[in-house]
């Protein structure tokens, strides 16, 4: 037998290695030759197992070294990134301080701010448009170009009211705008406010701008004859110089079409009778709007007729009787009684010379006018009569 481990020879009995001191175990016989085999075949594993740890060094070391290079390119590179990042915030700090300077400029310039307001008027952008106007306004506080501009907006927009504020304004810088005029006429009628365009009117003097007024001004009538106090019965008489609607009142009321009568032309208004009287009309025109009022007043206080005049004048008549004549003013009717009583209206009507009646009789005489129907009163005179 041999010993496992070393292979030197077991003497019989032996239970250790006198070789290697290992203890003998039994296996079976081989040869030397395998034995060889199996330690070459150990030796060439164990070589194979210390190369292959060698090539796992030497692609870690590697692998460590390559790792390493990066390293050292990365920290170049950090360093052109923060110069980069510096140069840009320069460029950004400087690019936003070109850029402040120019909106500053711009905000303050007249011309840029009417520039950008037209631009926006192209682009039906008004809100915009007006909002550089304004601007622009607040950089040329007297501009009247500005202010026409921003009327027409608002008047686009429907601000009829804002447009009304800057066209008023450029009157009282321009007084000779005939434009501004035109545009607040349109206004003050659109809202059918009619006394503010004959208000606007009184202060124009140009002829040519008044003939912007001419369909809203509305002259008074003309009423006849003058007020004044008269002492008989008159006619009064109005007129319209452009054939106006003419509305008046004979109790002190101002007219209009509720409150007055409408005048016919060549109408006559009779005022009949004594008192005080204020006569006030008016002209309409085809807008509806009023003229001033023309008021005349009147004191009429009416005489009555004088008595009739009575020719002979009675008396005691012994030879042959002469009719008796009666005269009265004009426009008077006469009436008579031979029996003493009061004549009235409709008594005996003088129209012509009366015969004395046999006896002794008295005439009484009346005078009425026609246009008033006020009498004289009552005349009498006493005729004696016998042939």
């Amino acid at each position: 037998m041999k010993c496992v481990k070393c292979g030197a020879e077991l003497k019989p009995g032996c239970v250790y290695c006198s070789v290697c001191g290992h203890e003998a175990q039994i296996v079976s016989d081989y040869s030397v030759l395998e034995d060889d085999y199996l330690r070459s075949l150990l030796r060439e594993e164990d070589r194979k197992k210390e190369d292959a740890g060698k090539k796992g060094r030497s692609r870690k070391s590697t692998a460590e070294g390559k790792a390493k290079a990066p390293e050292k390119k990365s920290a170049g590179g950090r360093i052109a990134l923060i110069v980069t990042i510096c140069i840009l915030t320069v460029v950004l700090i400087a690019g936003t301080a070109v850029k402040l300077s120019i909106d500053y400029r711009n905000a303050n310039s007249y011309d840029y701010q009417v520039q950008m307001a037209e631009e926006k008027f192209a682009d039906q952008d008004y809100k915009a448009a007006l909002n550089y106007y304004k601007t622009a306004l607040s950089l040329k506080t007297q501009d009247i170009s500005v202010r026409m501009a921003m009327a027409d907006l608002y008047l686009l927009q429907g601000d009829d009211d804002s447009a009304m504020v800057l066209l008023i304004e450029v009157i009282g810088l321009d007084g000779g705008r005939r434009e501004a005029y035109e545009k607040l006429i349109s206004v003050y009628e659109k809202k059918e406010d009619y006394e503010s365009i004959i208000e606007l009117s009184s202060g124009v003097k140009d002829d040519e701008l008044s003939e912007l007024f001419e369909p809203y001004i509305v002259e008074a009538p003309i009423i006849s004859p003058a007020e004044g106090e008269y002492d008989d019965y008159i006619t009064v008489s109005m007129f319209s110089l452009k054939d106006f609607d003419i509305y008046y009142t004979i109790n002190g009321v101002a007219p209009d079409r509720e409150k007055g009568r409408l005048y016919s032309h060549n109408l006559k208004i009779p005022l009949k009778e004594a008192g005080d009287y204020e006569i006030q009309a008016v002209c309409r025109n085809e807008k509806g709007i009023y003229s001033e009022v023309a008021v005349s007043n009147y004191v009429v206080t009416i005489a009555p007729p004088e008595y009739p005049n009575v020719q002979p004048d009675g008396g005691r008549i012994s030879e042959e009787a002469v009719p008796v004549v009666i005269t009265a003013g004009e426009n008077c009717d006469i009436y008579y009684t031979w029996d003493g009583t009061d004549p009235t209206k409709f008594s005996e009507k003088y129209t012509r010379p009366l015969e004395i009646p046999e006896g002794n009789n008295i005439l009484s005489v009346l005078a009425i006018d026609r246009r008033t129907g006020l009498d004289s009163g009552v005349y009498r005179t006493n005729f004696i009569y016998y042939p």
